[in-house]
């Protein structure tokens, strides 16, 4: 036994060391613990007067314009409006004796077109606001190359269309019997129908009031009563043709194959 008491056990001591450790571990992660807390509550404090502040004043959206304000377009329009007048004040401002010099020498010119208009040729866009020409407007005209024609000879028609009546009408065109149609016959038998085979199309054009228009076709001497695959060439004989332009037909007329 010692002055200050027994002498424990090394294995009291070394107990006592070991809780004394762990209770001063225990004390300092409360500490550590504590200051956490403490520095986070100051954070999340100062986040939210952040937040209330940017919210209050709008800072977030500073940069975003979704529109022109009411002001800048007012502005905008006053801005403009000194250079408007000012466009207004020269060009009131200009020569009066320029104006009339400008005018006096448009004259001419004005009279010149006026004349030049009536001998003008019609475009494709008046033929288009005229009606088609029918069978009360179109008179229909074929003329053979010849009254006979030899063995081996192009037998050809020259049509004419002219316009008997007193208004413009329009031939031509993409729709059904605007075309130059050529018909041979013989005797009471079809021989040829050129519409089966080899329609002539017309570009849409328009005819004047006693105007007239002309186009050539020709006949292979083909007979495609039949059919076009199946034709076959015709025989000596008379034949008769008769030339049809917008459903309008002419009279028909005879020639000889030799």
């Amino acid at each position: 036994m010692s002055e200050n008491g027994p002498v424990l056990p090394p294995e009291v001591y070394r107990r006592r060391r070991i809780v004394a450790v762990v209770a001063l571990l225990a004390v300092i992660l409360l500490l550590i613990a504590g200051v956490t807390s403490i520095v986070g509550m100051i954070n999340n404090k100062k986040d939210s007067t952040v937040a209330s502040t940017a919210t209050a004043s709008g800072a977030p959206f500073q940069s975003f314009s979704a529109r022109p304000s009411e002001t800048a377009s007012a502005s905008a329009s006053v801005s403009a409006s000194p250079s408007a007048s000012s466009s207004e004040t020269a060009t009131n401002s200009a020569s009066p004796k320029a104006t009339e010099t400008m005018s006096a020498e448009a004259k001419p010119s004005e009279t010149k077109t006026a004349q030049a208009t009536p001998s003008a040729t019609p475009s494709a866009s008046a033929a288009s606001a005229v009606a088609a020409c029918s069978a009360n407007d179109l008179k229909v005209t074929v003329t053979p190359a010849k009254h006979v024609f030899a063995a081996g000879e192009q037998v050809s028609f020259h049509v004419t269309y002219s316009n008997s009546s007193k208004t413009p009408c329009a031939v031509g065109g993409e729709g059904a019997n605007t075309g130059v149609d050529l018909s041979i016959t013989s005797g009471s038998a079809q021989v040829y129908t050129r519409s089966l085979c080899a329609a002539t199309a017309l570009p849409k054009a328009e005819v004047a009031a006693g105007a007239e228009g002309a186009a050539d076709v020709a006949w292979d001497r083909k007979i495609n009563v039949l059919g076009c695959s199946s034709a076959s060439n015709a025989q000596k004989g008379s034949y008769w043709a008769t030339a049809t332009v917008n459903g309008v037909t002419s009279t028909q007329v005879n020639f000889v194959i030799q």
